[in-house]
């Protein structure tokens, strides 16, 4: 069960609680999880959403303060980031297959003696431009995996350090609680 209770998670509900239903005491999971994606397609207005699904809005209020809320919240929307960056790949391959067709072949142009398509060589200001917004690109996307792999990185030192002062606020003193909380210098400087 979506619940931030560790006695509600372990709850089984017996029988599930008909969406249009207010006198029952819990929702369903699949309730709580209608209630996210419509959240989300709503623009997260959770006073609509909760009139729309019948549910009260003090309920709804206080899900959207909850961690499983968060959760699915974020859950969902990396879904649909991948469903996207999955569709947008496609979008972008497509047309580099055109660009480099049109930097082979040429640029399709009609005759107006003959009336036939022919193909014409890409001009070089053409071409140099393909060629500086692909550099840029490619050194855009560099950017970006070093940004996350940094970013890794300080989390790793960052859950570290929180196990290391945890440890020193109990009285454990060890050589690898001292050597964590030394990192601190690392990242200051």
């Amino acid at each position: 069960m979506l619940s931030d209770s560790i006695q509600m998670k372990s709850r089984k509900l017996k029988k599930k609680r008909p969406i249009n239903a207010m006198t029952n005491k819990y929702y369903s999971d699949r309730q709580k999880i209608e209630a996210v994606t419509t959240y989300l397609m709503l623009g997260g207005n959770a006073a609509l959403t909760a009139k729309s699904l019948n549910i009260s809005i003090p309920t709804m209020y206080s899900w959207t303060k909850t961690e499983w809320w968060n959760e699915l919240v974020n859950s969902i929307r990396k879904e649909e980031k991948l469903q996207l960056s999955a569709r947008l790949k496609k979008i972008v391959e497509s047309s580099w297959e055109v660009v480099g067709d049109r930097l082979e072949r040429g640029d399709w142009i009609l005759n107006n003696k003959t009336g036939e398509l022919i193909r014409k060589p890409v001009s070089l200001r053409d071409a140099s431009k393909v060629a500086v917004d692909a550099a840029i690109l490619r050194d855009r996307l560099d950017v970006g995996d070093s940004f996350s792999t940094q970013n890794d990185a300080i989390e790793e030192k960052l859950s570290k350090l929180a196990k290391a002062f945890t440890d020193l606020s109990k009285g454990i003193t060890n050589s690898q609680a001292i050597e964590d909380a030394n990192i601190v210098g690392e990242i200051v400087e």
